[in-house]
């Protein structure tokens, strides 16, 4: 399944997204390192820019005691770090996270790589994600961003 994920930032905010994500802007067009389109930027005249994201995903089966999940390839945009609703109903939001700023929700090391796979609503570094033993979301073969040694390639 193909979604498209929109996001509203200024022009430095989506130089740090295409960066972080090893994407590169053609024209008003980003592509992935293979060349793939992976979406494209829309001018507003007097607003932040419109950034529309080509996100892939695939449903696991329910199996008995779950209700399935959605594997999903994620391109990390700038985000809350946390938000919480206290007792009385008030809301508190953390920090702005950038899309350089991806941590592996099982093992807590850095995500070093895009598309950042999404199991549910967990993100995960390329060696949690190979233990999972599943396929790859979507068309766009994960690939590093980041200078790390633990960069290693995920199998489809």
């Amino acid at each position: 399944m193909k979604e498209c994920v929109r996001h509203r930032m200024t022009v430095g905010q989506l130089a740090r997204f295409a960066s972080a994500n090893g994407l590169r802007m053609d024209g008003s067009r980003l592509f992935a390192p293979d060349g793939k389109n992976v979406g494209r930027v829309r001018l507003v005249r007097g607003a932040p820019l419109i950034l529309s994201v080509f996100q892939e995903s695939y449903s696991l089966p329910a199996q008995a005691g779950d209700d399935g999940c959605q594997i999903t390839a994620w391109w990390p945009a700038f985000r809350p770090a946390w938000t919480l609703v206290t007792g009385d109903g008030e809301v508190e939001i953390g920090d702005l996270l950038g899309p350089d700023e991806v941590i592996c929700d099982l093992c807590n090391a850095e995500v070093t790589i895009r598309p950042v796979p999404m199991v549910g609503s967990y993100a995960l570094c390329a060696a949690c994600f190979a233990r999972q033993e599943m396929p790859f979301p979507g068309t766009v073969g994960p690939y590093c961003v980041l200078p790390a040694h633990d960069c290693e390639e995920v199998g489809r």
